[in-house]
């Protein structure tokens, strides 16, 4: 196994694991959001404001999780369409980075809300771009079946987990497809020298003889 695909295996491997732990925390986060409102809604302001600051706090976890799933699905589509996908990973990355930061000035009271929310939502419309841009060229390519329709699904928010786990799965599998490969290859390569060791030492024991 040489170092690069070595390397975009253990990439494949920690982005399939990463988006799918945040397919069991953005859900967190969503119900979070949802007891906000719903606090709000019935004067509960206290405890809305709680519920706000968990849902912000998830918004950062899943963010950064979000961080290697970019690059693995890089690693995926940058053999097919290598500018588009580089122009995805660098919007994908933009955002997610975005998010992070903008969640933790505004749980940290660095920004208020008002002052928060529209950077913040410029962000997530970037990575609406980038759900439906990858699933645009998985679809097109091959490599990932369905791509544009997860990607719209993703990009509702709600069908965020399905994604998720969709992701998680082809990524993963095709890290396991990639391992083995490069396993079934480094074993031909020895074999093979093996064999010419093996012819060496016969061409030269015929040559003393």
């Amino acid at each position: 196994m040489n170092a690069r695909s070595e390397t975009s295996t253990t990439v494949l491997r920690l982005g399939g694991r990463a988006v799918y732990a945040t397919a069991i925390v953005a859900p967190i986060g969503l119900a979070f959001l949802v007891a906000m409102y719903v606090s709000f809604a019935v004067g509960a302001k206290s405890q809305g404001l709680v519920f706000g600051w968990i849902n912000d706090v998830l918004a950062v976890v899943t963010g950064l999780l979000m961080l290697p799933t970019v690059v693995a699905v890089d690693v995926l589509l940058r053999d097919r369409t290598p500018l588009a996908s580089r122009l995805a990973l660098i919007v994908g990355i933009g955002a997610n980075v975005a998010i992070v930061i903008l969640q933790s000035l505004l749980i940290d009271g660095v920004l208020t809300f008002e002052q928060e929310i529209g950077p913040v939502l410029i962000a997530f419309l970037a990575l609406v771009v980038w759900f439906v841009a990858t699933g645009l060229m998985g679809s097109s390519t091959g490599v990932l079946p369905h791509g544009l329709r997860m990607g719209i699904l993703a990009a509702t928010y709600i069908g965020y987990p399905f994604w998720a786990f969709w992701l998680g799965r082809h990524l993963l599998r095709r890290a396991r497809g990639a391992r083995l490969g490069n396993l079934g290859g480094d074993r031909a390569a020895v074999g093979r020298q093996r064999r010419d060791a093996l012819e060496v030492g016969a061409m030269s024991k015929r040559s003393n003889d």
